[in-house]
């Protein structure tokens, strides 16, 4: 088997307290489609990975990146500026870390299994260093996206960890004098801690959370599973046919609605904020199930009345090398160089370059499709274009 049906990396929904342990049955039932920002996140670990071994056998520097951008990753993606730089901030911390440590034993991309949790919870961790002289554990769990990780109480570091204690052969004497940091690394998403989290704590605190885990786990895949709606929702593909997901999403539909007195106090001010809040919360998460559901549909041909789906369109990056750039702009009189790469599409216009010239060097990547309402109004453009070229050419 190639994945876990409960995978550490949706731990946090099935293996925290609270957490849904119906979601290893409604995760068969839909499984994620590969996203744009899936395969970003995959090619970018590759990169990571890279830039670890090459940055452990050797000294490297910056000037590595001339070398790697624009190269194709396994998966077929392109790496971007911001991808290297991304990955270059997470492997510069696992280096520092492995040469801090001569003689600690230390793996990137590193597959662990963890029957501490369950005989179906394996993974892959994207990097650990251990150093059992200093008593020391570091896991680096390497994140691409926007989205806010945090790193206290995380629930798939912790299960990281529980497989790295099996591999490592770390018992239940051992893990009481283990300093174990689990280091969240995010450059993409502000966070006031910055780019790279720590939680630290002693590894026989993590029995509990391991313990917990335990429980979940063989909840989730036995005959005690069952839905829980939370925040957990937003990460779930089944979300659009759950049940729990639907009557919590309407609940706070309900509640949100319920007429209020015109003069509220501070303290029912506050309640009723939170309650907007969390049904706001509740019905993104059952809006982005019923849109990956919807767009399902479409692209099987189903019509939907109401709507379509389009092609959506990130921001335009140049699609040329950089020196490339920076020579149009010498060309046309124009400084298109910042300190490390060229000024932005849009910038290059705002300083006189001429749009047709610019379109001619960038590049729209696609994003995926979105869910539009639909009025028929595309529908009647189209077949106006097409009674027009029709006259036109009579």
């Amino acid at each position: 088997m190639s994945h876990s049906v409960i995978p550490p990396s949706s731990a946090a929904i099935w293996g925290a307290p609270n957490g849904c342990t119906g979601w290893p049955a409604m995760d068969a039932q839909y499984p994620e489609e590969e996203s744009e920002a899936t395969r970003e996140g995959e090619a970018s670990h590759w990169l990571g990975e890279t830039l670890i071994q090459m940055g452990v056998a050797m000294h490297i520097t910056p000037s590595i990146r001339d070398g790697l951008i624009g190269e194709t990753a396994p998966n077929g993606v392109i790496v971007s500026d911001e991808m290297f730089e991304a990955a270059w901030e997470y492997a510069n911390d696992v280096v520092r870390e492995v040469k801090a440590h001569p003689g600690s034993r230390w793996g990137v991309e590193q597959r662990v299994q963890a029957p501490r949790i369950h005989a179906e919870s394996f993974g892959t961790t994207d990097a650990y260093l251990y150093d059992a002289a200093d008593h020391r554990l570091i896991v680096w769990d390497y994140k691409y996206g926007f989205k806010i990780v945090e790193a206290f109480e995380n629930w798939q570091g912790i299960n990281y960890v529980a497989g790295l204690f099996e591999l490592l052969s770390i018992d239940g004497l051992a893990d009481r004098r283990l300093r174990v940091d689990i280091r969240i690394v995010q450059p993409r998403a502000f966070h006031k801690d910055g780019a790279i989290r720590s939680w630290k704590v002693l590894g026989s605190d993590l029995r509990g959370y391991i313990n917990t885990l335990n429980n979940n786990a063989h909840r989730a895949l036995g005959p005690e599973a069952a839905t829980q709606s939370g925040g957990h929702c937003i990460y779930c593909n089944a979300r659009h046919a759950c049940s729990a997901a639907l009557d919590a999403g309407l609940g706070m539909f309900e509640a949100v609605n319920k007429p209020i007195p015109a003069e509220l106090s501070a303290e029912q001010l506050g309640t009723q904020l939170s309650i907007v809040k969390r049904a706001h919360k509740q019905l993104e998460y059952l809006e982005a199930g019923y849109e990956e559901q919807l767009k399902s549909l479409i692209r099987g041909g189903t019509n939907v009345p109401g709507w379509s789906v389009e092609q959506g369109v990130g921001k335009r990056q140049w699609s040329k090398p950089t020196e490339e750039i920076i020579k149009l702009g010498d060309l046309m009189g124009v400084d298109l160089k910042e300190p490390v790469k060229p000024i932005s599409p849009a910038q290059a216009e705002k300083k006189g370059v001429d749009a047709a010239v610019v379109a001619a060097y960038v590049v729209r990547r696609q994003t995926g499709l979105k869910v539009v309402p639909d009025n028929n109004n595309k529908a009647r453009e189209v077949f106006s274009k097409w009674d027009v070229d029709q006259q036109t050419q009579k």
